[in-house]
């Protein structure tokens, strides 16, 4: 019976995901609410396993006793199963919320589970995340069983299970995705400096390189595409535009902008406002589809933009 119990106890370590020490800690408090409640209080009362022979030792009142498990009654022995339910699931859930506290900031990834509403929960092995329904790329659809990657934002202590929040519309996102796909970035050799995003429909992301004979926009995109091909295609078809850093605002933008040529650039560094002056031809491609690309480019740089053009500035001038 004792090299049973034995087993048992190394099979519940095994499905708990925890720690050998954790289900014997956890036994030995349940086996001492039943000595007591089978024996009656005493003033000190300790419990240890051997773990080798499955023995259970107690010492009561410093006077050492050896007890089988059939030793006690139906009330005390439901009274230890509870102890030890209670004491694992504390257990697992505090190794659950050390674990994935200790991996916020990172992409982890599981397999769609069930949904609730719009909201998405994600089967991690030990544990469900959420995908909550405004950190859904908008469009995106999911299947049960399918594979997920999501960027972990925050692990929140609850009553019962931890509460693991993941997203895939968050910018961070793409930035993790990026490091991954790029290892000059985790190398220190390119950083990321800016990422403005519409999720699903476009991103645009700022980098440099902290070395002068890499090209940072090259180096991110890859040999034909290859390495932000990856990402593009985990955001279900998202565009990410790579673009050059720099320090100069006029600079910046004119980069953001791109491909669509600009002609010259005022700037209000009090009122961080910007008007931007491109060529007739190219104000629908600098503005973009319904203002997608002047509004990512107001993102990432922190001014708002007026893109205009010579013929407009001929509409809004007042003629003399």
């Amino acid at each position: 019976m004792n090299v049973e119990f034995l087993e048992a106890l190394e099979e519940m370590a095994k499905e708990e995901g925890l720690e050998r020490d954790d289900i014997y800690e956890a036994v030995k408090k349940g086996l001492r609410v039943a000595y007591l409640e089978q024996f009656g209080p005493v003033t000190n009362l300790e419990i240890e396993i051997d773990r080798t022979s499955g023995d259970i030792h107690v010492i009561v009142d410093g006077q050492a006793r050896d007890i089988q498990l059939t030793d006690f009654g139906r009330i005390a022995t439901r009274k230890a199963e509870e102890t030890i339910k209670n004491e694992i699931i504390a257990k697992r859930r505090q190794k659950i919320l050390e674990r994935y506290q200790s991996r916020v900031g990172q992409i982890i990834s599981g397999h769609v589970h069930r949904f609730a509403g719009a909201d998405v929960w994600i089967n991690l092995g030990q544990a469900e995340a959420l995908l909550p329904e405004e950190e859904r790329i908008p469009g995106e659809r999911y299947r049960v069983g399918a594979v997920l990657k999501a960027y972990l934002m925050r692990v929140e202590r609850t009553s019962g299970d931890p509460r693991i929040i993941v997203s895939r519309a968050a910018k961070e996102f793409v930035q993790k995705m990026l490091e991954l796909q790029v290892p000059e970035i985790e190398q220190g050799l390119i950083r990321i400096e800016a990422i403005a995003r519409e999720p699903g429909v476009r991103t645009k992301v700022a980098v440099r390189s902290l070395v002068a004979e890499l090209d940072p926009v090259g180096t991110c995109v890859g040999a034909g595409g290859s390495r932000i091909r990856e990402i593009v295609r985990e955001l279900g078809g998202e565009k990410i535009d790579i673009i050059r850093w720099s320090s100069d605002v006029r600079e910046l933008i004119k980069n953001s902008l791109e491909p669509a040529k600009v002609s010259q650039i005022d700037l209000d560094e009090a009122k961080r406002e910007a008007r931007v002056l491109v060529p007739d031809a190219e104000l629908s491609l600098a503005i973009g589809k319904g203002g997608q690309n002047v509004r990512l480019t107001a993102k990432l740089t922190g001014y708002k933009i007026d893109v205009t053009s010579p013929e407009e500035l001929k509409k809004t001038t007042p003629t003399p």
